[in-house]
């Protein structure tokens, strides 16, 4: 998920994003193993210097990995995020880095940012946007990845990284349940349960930009809750927000009395029958990434 969640036992509809550094924090954390091989991927046709683009940085998820991947064609790297708090994170975390000039962070939007690449004819030749393009963010996602795909240079790359919330587990053994109370949180998310601005559509999002060469890579991350990365991340932020959207809209997502009651008694860190008391729990999620790269000019 993008943003962070509700406190336990908020009964609110919309989704509470009061603890968003907490939240992207530990989203690092958990995601940190698969950072490297993913931006290893974003490899542009073409010579450097780099100029990359991190798109909705957050607290610098990918950070690292970026300034790395800049620093070695002798590039830049621009990260922006439009909440001041995570970009300052994100700034503090670059500056631990020795990134220099080399990396710079922004308080902006990222439409103005495209705007002004653009207007400038300054283009990327790397863009990373982790779980920033989808419908609970932007009302037409298939846009915004076309004006992305607009200010790559010819050969470069486009990534779009997903943690792919939705079709990851973190209740083994209740999968009907699960899927309850993942219908009940896309609801609370207000975000579409299909059509051509669903969450899953990224690849041809890109192929109707414009973009070649558009391809998938699965990078699941698993562990057992015995793992405190994973712990700290499935109990802090996944149950959390489970307990959230079934209290919001867990009836109509179609859970009936048992189900919430079941529901309730799993994620409650104070219930006998709490998941978290499971020696045997654990959490899989298979996490996406899809590139595109735009065409070399003749």
């Amino acid at each position: 998920m993008e943003t962070a969640q509700p406190a336990t036992g908020d009964t609110g509809a919309a989704p509470d994003v009061s603890r968003k550094i907490n939240y992207l924090a530990l989203n690092r954390e958990f995601t940190a193993g698969v950072m490297g091989p993913a931006v290893s991927a974003l490899t542009p046709e073409r010579d450097g210097p780099w100029r990359v683009l991190d798109a909705g940085t957050g607290t610098g998820g990918a950070l690292p990995e970026l300034i790395e991947l800049a620093r070695g064609s002798g590039g830049s790297v621009l990260a922006v995020d439009l909440d001041a708090d995570a970009a300052e994170v994100a700034r503090t975390l670059a500056v631990t880095l020795d990134a220099g000039d080399l990396a710079e962070v922004r308080v902006a939007d990222l439409r103005e940012v495209v705007r002004e690449a653009r207007a400038s004819g300054e283009l990327f030749d790397v863009i990373w946007a982790a779980d920033v393009v989808w419908p609970a963010a932007f009302g037409d996602p298939d846009a915004v990845v076309a004006e992305l795909a607009g200010v790559l240079a010819p050969g470069g790359v486009l990534g779009l990284f997903t943690a792919n919330y939705y079709q990851s587990m973190f209740l083994p053994g209740h999968s009907r349940l699960e899927r309850l109370i993942r219908t009940a949180s896309e609801l609370t998310w207000g975000i579409p349960s299909d059509g051509p601005a669903h969450y899953e559509r990224l690849g041809a999002w890109m192929r109707q930009a414009g973009l070649e060469d558009v391809r998938l890579r699965v990078l699941p991350v698993a562990g057992p809750m015995t793992d405190p990365v994973v712990r700290g991340y499935v109990e802090q932020i996944v149950w959390p927000e489970m307990r959230h959207a079934v209290a919001a809209r867990g009836r109509a997502a179609g859970m009936n009395d048992d189900d919430v009651a079941r529901a309730g008694e799993l994620l409650d860190p104070d219930s006998p029958t709490y998941a978290g008391r499971d020696p045997d729990g654990y959490a899989v999620a298979p996490m996406l990434l899809w590139t595109g790269t735009a065409a070399r000019r003749a």
